[in-house]
């Protein structure tokens, strides 16, 4: 029986865009209303209300038993002007983590998932040679507001989906197809990764905590026996899921590539080193590579699903082993405390969801066992919501979402996340034990 020490924190996550709706001077409002951008024509307007109705969905994780929320603030809502700091907005949020804590449930704040204020995608968005100072200010405004009554900062979310979506695929704001771009992209969140981490570290020093939330799939050969297949496997786990995590821990990027890209006002990816006190995982899935011609603007890379995987919703791969994997290889390469920030399933039913965590929360389990210092779990999601691209279609949330009458209601998945938070231990499912 897998069962997990008295100071691990059972958690959920959430973003700001993804749930709170009604704000109107962000990036994702704008690029939305873009004819064919979100799946269905959805936008994230009213999402799941959270802005007004995060007080029902507090107690709705006390109902729970649940220790941890980690969730953003909207930078577009707090500096919808450049300068112009809304000082009700900051309000909001001291207050909402005011009573998270006041409720036993420690939050963790990000800074940066995926959304910009209009007014700096209009100057180049994260391209934008003054990105990483506006980053650092947006820092030491949150921080000076919420220092006090939050411990737990991410920086940024997921670097490398943000700079591969935005810039290779085209598929989120700014819709560009430019591998270059992408790369400087990549350079460009982590000086500005860097810059927030000094800016939050120098106004409150060991007080708080700070890291950011990487984004890690496993890379395996589609054909083992291909040369080909392995060598596209490793570039792409080099490329697209390492790059900015190896900077974070050991102070170099791509390279050769690093002493050419490099960032604003000369900045330096050595500099990156040791800019973490935890690591983040958010643990989706993993890709199955096949060498193809076809897909060169993605380095030769295809990425699949074993023929006949068990997939989400969304035709990812459910891979428990990749986070066990994974939770061990970046403790012993960072050697610093692990969270897990994100992981989840699209599962509209609820049928594959219980299974999934408690499989993947058997993983974290054991890597504990084996000595592997993670201190939470933080499952997306809380609630159903905007799911970027994809819209309001995928259903991650513990709780499920009427979005015509925005009434809520705890998923037979979110009862057993309760039940595992409050006995600490792993139930069996499907028949066997979980240990």
């Amino acid at each position: 029986m897998i069962s997990f020490p008295a100071s691990f924190r059972f958690g959920t996550a959430t973003a700001a865009t993804q749930i709170e709706g009604g704000c109107t001077t962000s990036d994702w409002y704008a690029f939305a209303r873009q004819p064919g951008r979100i799946k269905n024509g959805d936008r994230p307007d009213v999402a799941c209300d959270a802005w007004h109705r995060w007080r029902g969905d507090l107690a709705l994780q006390q109902s729970l038993g649940l220790g941890a929320y980690r969730m953003s603030i909207e930078w577009a809502r707090i500096e919808p002007r450049p300068g112009e700091i809304n000082h009700a907005a900051l309000g909001e949020y001291r207050t909402m983590l005011g009573a998270l804590r006041d409720a036993g449930i420690e939050p963790m704040v990000t800074l940066h998932h995926f959304t910009l204020p209009q007014w700096l995608a209009d100057r180049g968005g994260v391209l934008a040679d003054e990105f990483h100072t506006r980053l650092a200010r947006f820092a030491r405004v949150a921080v000076g507001a919420l220092g006090d009554v939050c411990r737990f900062w991410i920086t940024i979310n997921e670097p490398n989906v943000l700079a591969a979506q935005a810039y290779l695929l085209g598929t989120w704001p700014p819709a560009e197809k430019n591998p270059a771009q992408a790369v400087r992209a990549h350079h460009r969140l982590l000086a500005a990764h860097v810059a927030a981490y000094r800016a939050l570290k120098d106004a409150r020093g060991d007080d708080v905590q700070v890291g950011v939330a990487h984004h890690l799939r496993l890379a395996q050969p589609a054909r083992p026996e291909s040369g080909a297949d392995q060598t596209m496997a490793r570039v792409f786990a080099r490329v697209f899921n390492d790059s900015f995590a190896i900077a974070t821990c050991e102070g170099h990027m791509y390279g050769l590539l690093d002493a050419v890209v490099r960032g604003p006002d000369g900045f330096r990816v050595a500099e990156a080193r040791g800019t973490q006190d935890f690591f983040g995982v958010n643990y989706y899935s993993r890709d199955v590579i096949r060498f193809s011609t076809a897909h060169a603007g993605e380095l030769f890379a295809q990425r699949g699903v074993p023929p006949g995987a068990e997939v989400s919703d969304l035709g990812w791969e459910v891979y428990p082993e990749g986070l066990g994997i994974l939770l061990r290889t970046w403790a012993q390469r960072s050697g610093i405390p692990m969270y897990v920030t994100e992981n989840g399933i699209a599962d509209d039913t609820d049928t594959m969801r219980g299974s999934f965590l408690v499989r993947h929360l058997a993983e974290v389990g054991r890597a504990i066992a084996d000595g592997v210092d993670v201190r939470g779990y933080f499952h997306w999601s809380l609630v159903d919501n905007f799911e970027w691209a994809d819209g309001y279609e995928p259903r991650f949330g513990l709780i499920e979402v009427d979005y015509a009458t925005q009434e809520r209601r705890v998923r037979e998945s979110g009862k057993l996340y309760a039940r595992i938070a409050r006995e600490r231990r792993l139930p069996e499912i499907g028949g066997s034990s979980a240990g």
